[in-house]
């Protein structure tokens, strides 16, 4: 049954499924399982069984599931780990995921019951795989990047395995290696804005500075009009009261002459005019 160094995922999803049905596990708890089925004495005897006993290590186990769970067959939750000390106590020490069978993962081993992965396409399959695996693992900017680089860099390498605990691995790293290209370009192209809005303030320090220069020479120019204005007043002020003293300087005149013409009015019959 697992006489290979690479657990088919589609053997240990049915191991899991047969174990443990829908409930929940841990890794170490799936390894016992596994190791408990293999020790028996015509295993034992068997020279590769220490082969396959180390291949169910808690350690290899845990990076099966991991793998499981990153291509959606798994659901997982993050649990204190109890662990009993040498005087029977049970305690917390750190922390452990509680495996179960996903809603997708239930599907597959239906679709295996069937016998549809009998006849599904392999190619197109882990394609399935590989895009479940992107758009778990990288932010949604950069999936088409990805995609395109899995199927003009990878897919076609011969003996590329695609899911295996190491091909996990250099997916991850190939994953970080372009966040980090998709990183760089996004931090250039903010450093260009930056730079541009440095330029844009440049400009609009500059027209604030035109405008409070503009802002000072027009009160330096409503002052001069004020006091224009203040001048022009006081002498209307000034020519007002000139024209009331003409007025009345006027008045007076007209008061003289009409006397001086009384007078010659009067002396006109006494002189015979």
């Amino acid at each position: 049954m697992m006489n290979s160094e690479i657990l088919d995922f589609r053997t240990l999803l049915t191991i899991i499924y047969e174990h443990f049905g829908t409930g929940e596990f841990t890794a170490r708890e799936l390894s016992d399982r596994l190791r408990e089925a293999i020790s028996n004495p015509a295993l034992i005897a068997n020279p590769a069984f220490l082969k396959v006993y180390r291949r169910v290590s808690k350690k290899m186990i845990s990076n099966d599931l991991r793998r499981l769970y990153a291509m959606g067959f798994l659901k997982r939750r993050r649990v204190k780990r109890k662990v009993m000390t040498k005087s029977g106590k049970v305690c917390h020490r750190g922390y452990e995921y509680r495996y179960s069978l996903s809603s997708q993962g239930l599907k597959y081993l239906a679709y295996m019951a069937s016998g549809g992965h009998e006849r599904e396409e392999q190619e197109g399959f882990e394609d399935f795989l590989v895009k479940i695996f992107i758009e778990k693992k990288a932010p949604e900017e950069i999936r088409d990047i990805l995609w395109e680089f899995y199927e003009t860099q990878m897919k076609d390498r011969k003996g590329f395995r695609r899911f295996s605990t190491s091909q996990m691995a250099f997916w991850d790293k190939v994953l970080e290696r372009i966040t980090e290209i998709f990183r760089d370009k996004r931090i250039k192209s903010l450093e260009e804005r930056v730079k541009a809005l440095e330029e844009e303030n440049k400009e609009l320090r500059e027209k604030i500075r035109k405008l409070e220069m503009e802002k000072t020479a027009y009160k330096t120019l409503n002052e001069k009009l004020l006091l224009m204005l203040t001048e022009i007043m006081e002498l209307t002020d000034r020519a007002l009261e000139k024209a009331e003293h003409f007025k009345e300087e006027n008045e007076r005149y007209r008061e003289i002459v009409k006397r001086v013409n009384k007078v010659f009015a009067e002396l006109g019959p006494i002189t015979g005019k």
